[in-house]
């Protein structure tokens, strides 16, 4: 479904009510909606939400967003909900290596 220049992902499942979400970091937006409820039914439901929806596609927008990795040393990188330092390496063989 095309709605004001967004596209909005409808998944129709057994549900009781219309769900609306918008989802990081580029302002996905999904509704869930019952099987029962027609498709200019949740047109409308949309519509209704679309400020809310456009608000929170534009709070996305402007929120800082992690740097693209290099993998060099010093780097910090989460592993299992831990931060890490990387440590790259020339091994034996002239082939980078990486420690955890």
């Amino acid at each position: 479904m095309q709605l004001a220049a967004i596209e909005i992902e409808v998944v129709h499942k057994s549900i009781k009510n219309l769900h609306i979400g918008v989802y990081p970091p580029d302002g996905r937006v999904r509704v869930a909606a019952p099987p029962s409820m027609s498709s200019d039914a949740v047109r409308v439901a949309v519509l209704t939400k679309l400020p809310w929806i456009e608000k929170r596609r534009r709070d996305f927008e402007k929120q800082a967003r992690e740097n693209t990795r290099k993998y060099v040393s010093g780097e910090t990188h989460w592993h299992l909900g831990r931060p890490l330092r990387l440590r790259v390496e020339t091994v034996a063989q002239g082939r980078p290596g990486i420690q955890v």
